[in-house]
């Protein structure tokens, strides 16, 4: 499944629009910290195609976590350039100890490219809850920070670096908001969970919050997101970005105003405000990745009027007309919204600079069951045949061939050899073509694996041994 949307297209000629009359937080940083992605001449790194794995609200429980962990896999096997995971590393109906962040911590480092991180609500704000464990939401505030964002690196095993909102030291205690700049795209984590983003956290499954600091900590950092969202635009027509991307947990849409907690108002409404004059005055194209409701989705919902209160003082009655009454629609902005929860799946966006669309997206669903569903993996070789899975030959090369392998999913195949642990290694030669070329360093017993894979991700293997004489 593909969606695209007919934006208008970039203008690399057109003047940058200035972000508004309203005055916005003047914000420094090391220029050490731009991302080491950033290269030159940007004219021709601008042109680079390439992908990014989107993910977020998994795993949700134990009986979830075999297939996040296949989930990961099939990313790893994608070759994708960049993993974002938008937040709610659990669900919130578990328990928020010390363990549980060490564990997703393990998680994230065995992505094989850089990951980003957005924090979730699961994560912090709805740990009060006595299923959570009662916990205090700042003390697992303060470890999440300790725990994913003590240095300006991504996670995974090939970090990168990034832009930290934590060096500017008015903005000193929000590590978790981060950019990365990878031509054409400005990619923004902004720290902003569900649970109507901690504002007026009143109450918790129907019993008074304990914790409820008058919202000390949603003001300050309400105000810490903004100049986050202001910056990251700034950044994008200072790079010449065709496009950004927003990088949240919270449904800021149909969970505008959550009245779950207590509240009376938005806590999403001065990002909204902002947002939606942002996204007015970028002749790009604009993505937010977010989740917590778990629909997965790609719409345009950003209009001139909806999502927002009907007034503009006193509680926040949310402003509900027909789908088709909402007012114009901000066609520059689009909403992508991850599975999540029992759907364990992903969703990858293409980056195609030379498109009319630069964002371009797919939901990659994965098999039920870990098994090979409709693939069979054959092997030969040439030489005399011994059984089924064996031959002789006394060639220093020869070759394999795995092209009667066949999948019911149909599409084209994905072949894969390696030697065989315990065995001696032989050279291949055109490794991922059905029928590769194995050179042999001398004689004795080799096994070969060949891995078969279809369209869908699903896989089979198939073992060769082939004996030198």
């Amino acid at each position: 499944m593909e969606a695209k949307f007919s934006d208008p297209p970039y203008n690399s000629h057109a003047a940058a629009i200035p972000p508004g009359n309203n005055e916005q937080p003047t914000m420094t940083f090391k220029p050490l910290l731009m991302t080491l992605w950033v290269c030159l001449p940007f004219a021709v790194c601008a042109q680079s195609a390439y992908d990014v794995a989107l993910i977020g609200d998994v795993p949700y429980g134990a009986a979830t976590e075999p297939k996040y962990e296949r989930m990961i896999a099939d990313i790893n096997k994608a070759g994708v350039e960049l993993t974002v995971h938008i937040g709610d590393t659990k669900s919130g109906s578990t328990r928020c100890d010390d363990a549980h962040y060490g564990k997703t911590l393990n998680w994230f480092n065995s992505f094989d490219k850089p990951l980003m991180y957005s924090v979730g609500d699961n994560e912090w704000t709805d740990c009060l809850r006595a299923n959570n464990g009662g916990y205090d939401p700042l003390d697992r505030l303060a470890l999440i920070r300790k725990t994913y964002f003590s240095s300006n690196m991504s996670m995974g095993r090939n970090p990168v670096q990034l832009m930290v909102q934590s060096d500017d030291a008015q903005y000193a205690l929000y590590s978790e908001n981060r950019m990365l700049v990878k031509p054409p795209v400005v990619f923004a984590t902004i720290h902003m969970p569900g649970s109507n983003n901690n504002y007026e956290y009143r109450t918790a499954q129907g019993a008074a919050n304990p914790f409820y600091d008058n919202d000390k900590e949603y003001t300050a950092r309400n105000a810490a997101n903004l100049a986050w969202l202001h910056k990251a635009f700034q950044t994008a027509r200072a790079t010449k970005a065709l496009g950004v991307m927003l990088l949240i947990q919270a449904n800021v849409f149909e969970s505008f105003m959550d009245t779950g907690t207590g509240s009376t108002h938005s806590g999403f409404a001065d990002f909204v405000t902002a947002l939606r004059e942002e996204t007015k005055n970028f002749p790009g194209e604009v993505v937010m990745v977010s989740g917590d409701s778990h629909y997965m989705r790609v719409d345009k919902p950003l209009t001139e009027n909806w999502p927002a209160c009907t007034t503009a003082t006193g509680n926040c009655t949310p402003f509900e007309p027909a789908l088709d009454a909402r007012g114009n629609r901000i066609l520059n902005f689009t909403r992508l919204e991850v599975p999540g929860s029992g759907d364990v799946h992903w969703a990858v966006a293409h980056i195609r600079p030379n498109s009319r669309n630069v964002f371009q997206f797919e939901f990659m669903i994965l098999p039920a069951t870990a098994t090979a569903t409709g693939v069979t993996a054959v092997a030969t070789a040439q030489g005399t045949k011994v059984d089924t899975n064996t031959v002789e030959t006394q060639s220093s090369q020869i070759v394999v061939d795995g092209s009667t392998s066949s999948s019911t999913n149909g599409g084209d195949l994905q072949y894969e050899w390696t030697p065989a642990p315990g065995y001696p290694v032989p050279a291949i030669l055109g490794n991922g073509k059905a029928a590769p070329v194995v050179q042999f360093s001398g004689k004795g017993i080799y096994r070969l694996v060949l891995t078969v894979t279809d369209r869908t991700g699903a896989s089979a293997q198939s073992t060769l041994t082939i004996r030198v004489v």
